[in-house]
């Protein structure tokens, strides 16, 4: 009888969970991205360096934390009416990210914005504060390199 309550606690524990990913378009199966994992590592690699240490780029740094995005705002998704379209291809997206970035108020930027939650109909994918949301931050002001 114990294990059904500790099974029926975590399926309790687990029901926020999927309903917010039902509702939202934020990839949860995904997790927290890794420090430590290739592509996303340390400012070396073009990876997370949100702490000013080294040049980060849109297709190594940003465009990896956009892909969530992707559930969302690809033709015939349910962002599909929107003015952020995804093709698949970093290349091809920088272009259209660019047009959410401010590199002279860099807070400001819409793409920060959206992602936070404000105005934007998939709620909250990275919150003020959160590495992710200070990776994108911090290549908004350096510049918005490719």
């Amino acid at each position: 009888m114990s294990s059904d309550r500790r099974l029926s606690g975590r399926l309790w524990a687990l029901a926020p969970v999927l309903v917010a990913a039902a509702l939202g378009c934020a990839d949860f199966s995904r997790g927290r991205p890794s420090l430590d994992a290739g592509g996303a590592g340390g400012a070396a690699d073009g990876g997370m360096a949100g702490d000013g240490q080294g040049a980060l780029s849109f297709a190594t740094a940003v465009y990896p934390l956009l892909t969530v995005c992707m559930n969302c705002h690809v033709p015939g998704g349910a962002a599909s009416s929107t003015s952020l379209i995804f093709t698949g291809s970093a290349t091809a997206d920088y272009t259209v990210v660019l047009s959410f970035v401010d590199t002279a108020t860099p807070g400001s930027s819409r793409l920060l914005s959206k992602v936070s939650g404000n105005g934007h109909g998939g709620g909250t994918i990275y919150a003020p504060g959160t590495p992710e949301y200070e990776t994108i931050l911090a290549w908004i002001q350096q510049g918005a390199p490719p």
